[in-house]
C-alpha cells in the first residue's frame, strides 16, 4: 500500500517480462528492440480485468490503453498503468498469456477504499463550503482513505491561517463499513477554539525608531515595516484575526526596517504571546535589542564585467573588475551615501536610481530584457564592517554594459491602430544615442493616449510596455514597444448622481480612437466590424456623442477631434469642433446654453498645445425669481443673450494615465474675447487657468505597490467687459462650491452673496490640496503589478471671488478641509466629508458632497 508508484510500474514491467501463465510461452521484455522486419510482435485478441468492484471492466481497459486487435504495446501498458493510478485511484498489474492467434492479457486491479461522502462535525465558525475548499474537495468528491492525513493538514493550516490557533482536528477512519474491503467512512471531528484576533504589538526597545502618532500620521516602526498584524481600525474594528504565518513575516520586516536604517546588528524577536482568558484575544509583545547605527567610513565605486567561462559556455558568468566608463568624481557626486553619514537602504536605492539614470542617458541601458553581460545593473554592494567602530566600508559595484545606438523603433500589438499614430507618440529616433529616460517618457505618452488601456477592466488588460532587441551589431539595438489594443470603443447606457447634478442618465459613444475615413464593408457588418476595431478605428481621431437627461441638468453633445491634420506626425496641426446643448435648474433661474467651437491647434512639443479658433453662444436666462432678492447682474440681464468671439487656449498635458493620474501635470489656459463685432450682443474678454499636478508620495520607485500621491489644483481667472457693455453677463461670471472646487460648500453656495443668491466674480482664484492614500489593491493577472482599488483622500480646499471690477478680497476667503472615500474600479465612485473653516453670511454649506455614475 505505501510503494511509490515507480516501484508499481517496474513491478508491472517485470512481470510482463517474467510471469507469463499457463504452458511455456517465449517472453517478451519491455526493452527487446526492434530490428528490422523479422521480429514478431503478437496481436492482443482479448483483455480480461479481475479484482474490480467500483470499476467496470469496460472503464479499466479504456483507461489502460491498449487496443483489443492490436500488436502488443508494452510502453502503451507502462503509460496505461500510470493513468489507471492518475485518474481511477486504481493499482494494477497485467499478465500475459499465449493464446490461439496472439495474446490474453489479464489486468488484475486493487481499488482503494473511499468514502464516497466524508462528514465534518465541530465546525461551528466555519461552513461547510469553506471546509470543503480548504480540504480541496467538492460536494460529489470521493476521499481515499489514503489521503486523509494530507486533508487533516489542509484543513489545519487553513484554519489556523482565518485566526483558529487553537484548532484540533481528529480524523475517525474506518476501513470496512460494509463489508466489501472498499467503502471506507470518514468523519473529520473538529475542536475550532476561538477565532483570535489581535490586539496590537507591544514593542520594547525601539529607542531609535519609537512610535508615534495616530491614525494616519503614525510614524516609527510599525509604520515603517508596515504590519499586518494589527489591532482594531476603521474597516476592522476588532482586529486583525491572528496567524502565525503573518507574525513570522512581521518580525522580518521590523528586522528589514532596521538594517535598513543603519542598524546592522539588530536584534528582533517575539518575547510573548499574551492571550486573554477565553484566548480570544492576543497581544504581541516584541523586544528589540537595536545595537549601534552604523555609519559609512569610505564609498567606492568600482566598475565590473562578466565573462564566460570557455569550459562552460552555458553556465554562470564570472565577475572581475574593470574601468569606469566616466569620471569616478562625476559619478560620487550623484550619491546621497557619503563617507561619515548613516548607511542606510533609502540613500543606497536613490543611489542607485541616480547612477542607472546617468548611464540610461549615455546610452547604457538597464533593462530586464538585455542579457546580464550587455546591460547596466547595480550589483549587491560589497560590504565591510568594523563592528568596534560601527563603521562600514561602501563598495558600490557596476555593471556598465556597453553602449547602445538605436537601430530602429518597432511598434508590434497595434493591429487595427495606424503606425503614425504610435510614431508621433514616440521621440527616440533611429541613428540617436539611446536615452532610456527619453524611452520611458514615449511609454508614458503612448499610455496616456488611451488608445492601449481598458478603464472599465485595467486588472485584466495589459498596459503598454517595450523591450530592447538585439541586432547583428553589437553596438545598435532595436526598441520595441509593445501594446494591446484597448477599449477606445464605448457605447454606454449609463445612470447616475452626484450632489452637483443630482440624478442623470447617460445614453453616449465615444470613440478615442477613431478614423473617420476607414469605412465599414457593409451596413450589416458595421457595428460587428465597429466591435472588433476593424472600421472606424486607428486614426487616432476621437468623436464623442453624449445625451444626458436628468433632473437638474440636460445635456447633449457632439465632438470631433483631428489631432494630425495634415498627416505629418511631428510638429501637428490639430482640428477640433463640437456642439453643445445644456439645460440646467439653478436655485435662482433656469439656464439654456447652446455653444458651437472651431479650434485650429498647433503642436509645440509633444505635451504642449497651442489652439486658436471662433466660439458661438446662445443663452437664455428662464424663470428668475424677481419678486426676491437675487443679484443685480442676474436681473439686468436679458433674456436671450449672444455670445460670439475668438478663442486662443493653450493646453499641457503630461501625465502618466489618462484616467486616474498620480504623475505629472495637466494645465489649461483659456482665453476668449466676445464682441458685437461678430455678431454677439455682448463685449467683454474672460482668461481661465486650471492647473492641476500630481506626484507619487512616500513610495518606492521600484516597487510594484501603489504609492500613496500628493495632487495640487490651481484655479485662476478674470473676466471684463469692454467697448459697449458695462459688465460681464451674470451667466458668464465664476462661482465657487461643490465637489469639483470647494468642497464643504453646496453647487455655487459660496459668496459674497445678494440674500442667498452668489453674485457671482469678474474674478476668481482658488486652490485644494489632496493626499492620496491607496487603501486597497489588487495584482494584475500575469505580472506583479499592483491596480488600485479603493483610497483614502484628505483635502484641504480654499477660494475667493472678486465680484466688482475683478478685485480679490481675501477678507472674503473661503476654505474647508475634510475627508474622502473612493473607489476607482469597477466604477467611480467619490464621498466627500467638507467642513467648513472659513464661511460667509448666505453661503450655504454641504458637509457631505457625493458622485457616483452606475452602468
Amino acid at each position: 500500500m505505501t510503494r511509490s508508484f515507480t516501484q508499481l510500474a517496474q513491478s508491472a514491467a517485470l512481470v510482463l517480462c517474467l510471469a507469463p501463465f499457463g504452458a511455456a510461452a517465449p517472453s517478451l521484455s519491455l526493452q527487446d528492440p526492434v530490428i528490422g522486419p523479422q521480429v514478431y510482435v503478437p496481436e492482443v485478441v482479448k483483455i480480461d480485468v479481475e479484482g474490480n468492484s467500483r470499476w467496470s471492466g469496460e472503464q479499466i481497459v479504456s483507461a489502460l490503453g491498449q487496443p483489443v486487435g492490436a500488436p502488443f504495446e508494452p510502453l502503451l501498458i507502462e503509460a496505461g498503468l500510470e493513468r489507471l493510478w492518475r485518474t481511477l485511484k486504481v493499482r494494477a498489474e497485467v499478465l500475459k498469456q499465449e493464446v490461439s492467434g496472439g495474446l490474453r492479457l489479464v489486468v488484475r486491479v486493487t481499488e482503494l477504499p473511499v468514502d464516497l461522502e466524508p462528514r465534518f462535525v465541530g465546525n461551528d465558525g466555519v461552513g461547510i463550503e469553506t471546509l470543503l475548499e480548504w480540504s480541496g474537495l467538492t460536494d460529489t468528491s470521493e476521499l481515499y482513505l489514503h489521503q486523509v492525513s494530507r486533508v487533516r493538514q489542509r484543513l489545519t493550516e487553513s484554519y489556523k491561517r482565518d485566526g483558529y490557533h487553537f484548532v484540533q482536528i481528529d480524523p475517525l477512519v474506518k476501513d470496512d463499513v460494509v463489508g466489501d474491503g472498499l467503502t471506507g467512512d470518514v468523519i473529520f471531528r473538529i475542536i475550532e477554539g476561538p477565532q483570535v484576533h489581535v490586539n496590537g504589538y507591544e514593542i520594547r526597545g525601539n529607542e531609535a525608531l519609537p512610535d508615534r502618532g495616530a491614525l494616519f500620521w503614525k510614524d516609527g516602526l510599525s509604520k515603517f515595516a508596515d504590519l499586518q498584524l494589527h489591532g482594531p481600525r476603521l474597516f476592522t474594528p476588532y482586529g486583525a484575526t491572528f496567524n502565525s504565518e503573518l507574525l513570522d513575516a512581521d518580525i522580518l520586516a521590523m528586522r528589514q526596517v532596521y538594517r535598513d536604517n543603519g542598524f546592522l546588528d539588530a536584534v528582533v524577536e517575539l518575547e510573548e504571546l499574551d492571550f486573554n482568558e477565553d484566548s480570544s484575544r492576543v497581544t504581541l509583545r516584541v523586544v528589540v535589542d537595536e545595537g549601534p547605527q552604523y555609519r559609512v567610513s569610505a564609498l567606492e565605486i568600482e566598475g565590473v564585467e562578466f565573462v564566460k567561462n570557455p569550459s562552460n559556455p552555458q553556465g554562470p558568468s564570472a565577475e572581475r573588475p574593470t574601468a569606469l566608463y566616466f569620471d569616478e568624481e562625476e559619478l560620487f557626486a550623484l550619491c546621497m551615501l557619503k563617507p561619515g553619514s548613516v548607511f542606510d537602504q533609502v540613500a543606497v536605492s536613490a543611489d542607485q536610481r541616480a547612477l542607472r539614470d546617468y548611464y540610461g542617458e549615455r546610452g547604457y541601458l538597464s533593462h530586464s530584457s538585455l542579457p546580464l553581460e550587455e546591460s547596466w545593473n547595480f550589483l549587491e554592494p560589497d560590504l565591510s564592517f568594523d563592528p568596534e567602530q560601527a563603521l562600514v566600508r561602501v563598495k558600490y559595484k557596476l555593471s556598465q554594459g556597453r553602449e547602445y545606438w538605436i537601430r530602429e523603433v518597432r511598434l508590434a500589438g497595434a493591429y487595427h491602430t495606424r503606425d503614425r499614430v504610435l510614431r508621433r507618440q514616440v521621440t527616440v529616433q533611429p541613428g540617436q544615442r539611446a536615452d532610456l529616460k527619453e524611452v520611458y517618457q514615449s511609454l508614458r505618452r503612448i499610455t496616456s493616449t488611451g488608445f492601449f488601456s481598458d478603464d472599465r477592466d485595467p486588472i485584466n488588460h495589459r498596459d503598454p510596455t517595450f523591450r530592447f532587441v538585439p541586432t547583428d551589431r553589437e553596438d545598435q539595438i532595436d526598441v520595441e514597444f509593445r501594446v494591446e489594443e484597448g477599449r477606445v470603443v464605448d457605447a454606454q447606457l449609463m445612470g447616475g448622481v452626484d450632489s452637483n447634478d443630482g440624478l442623470f442618465g447617460i445614453v453616449s459613444l465615444t470613440m478615442r480612437n477613431f478614423d473617420l475615413t476607414d469605412l465599414p464593408s457593409s451596413f450589416s457588418d458595421m457595428f460587428g466590424e465597429i466591435y472588433r476595431k476593424e472600421a472606424f478605428h486607428g486614426a487616432g481621431q476621437q468623436l464623442n456623442i453624449h445625451i444626458s437627461p436628468g433632473s437638474e441638468v440636460s445635456y447633449s453633445n457632439i465632438r470631433f477631434l483631428e489631432p494630425d491634420i495634415f498627416k505629418t506626425h511631428y510638429d501637428r496641426w490639430i482640428l477640433d469642433v463640437e456642439y453643445s446643448d445644456r439645460d440646467r435648474i439653478y436655485r435662482d433661474y433656469d439656464e439654456g446654453r447652446r455653444r458651437s467651437t472651431l479650434e485650429i491647434g498647433r503642436q509645440i512639443t509633444n505635451e504642449l498645445n497651442l489652439y486658436a479658433g471662433l466660439e458661438h453662444q446662445d443663452v437664455s436666462v428662464a424663470d428668475r425669481d424677481l419678486g426676491g432678492v437675487i443679484p443685480p447682474a442676474l436681473a439686468s440681464q436679458d433674456p436671450e443673450t449672444e455670445l460670439s468671439g475668438f478663442l486662443l487656449n493653450l493646453r499641457y498635458r503630461d501625465l502618466d494615465r489618462r484616467m486616474n493620474p498620480s504623475d505629472g501635470v495637466h494645465m489649461r489656459w483659456l482665453n476668449s474675447i466676445y464682441t458685437t463685432g461678430l455678431g454677439g450682443s455682448a463685449e467683454f474678454a474672460k482668461t481661465h487657468l486650471f492647473y492641476d499636478w500630481y506626484k507619487p508620495f512616500g513610495g518606492d520607485e521600484l516597487s510594484d505597490e501603489p504609492s500613496p500621491s500628493v495632487h495640487v489644483r490651481l484655479g485662476a481667472g478674470y473676466a471684463a467687459p469692454f467697448g459697449e457693455s458695462d459688465s460681464v453677463p451674470y451667466t458668464e461670471r465664476f462661482f465657487l462650491g461643490g465637489y469639483k472646487t470647494l468642497r464643504g460648500f453646496d453647487f455655487r453656495g459660496v459668496g459674497p452673496n445678494e440674500g442667498e443668491a452668489p453674485l457671482g466674480g469678474e474674478s476668481v482664484l482658488n486652490m485644494s490640496l489632496e493626499y492620496r492614500m491607496p487603501l486597497y489593491s489588487t495584482t494584475r493577472p500575469g505580472s506583479f503589478e499592483k491596480v488600485e482599488m479603493f483610497r483614502l483622500i484628505l483635502f484641504t480646499d480654499a477660494g475667493v471671488l472678486g465680484p466688482v471690477d475683478g478685485e480679490l478680497d481675501f477678507d472674503e476667503l473661503r476654505a474647508s478641509a475634510g475627508f474622502g472615500l473612493g473607489l476607482t474600479y469597477p466604477f467611480p465612485v467619490v464621498f466627500n466629508f467638507g467642513f467648513p473653516l472659513e464661511e460667509g453670511p448666505g453661503d450655504r454649506t454641504e458637509v457631505f458632497s457625493f458622485n457616483i455614475a452606475l452602468m
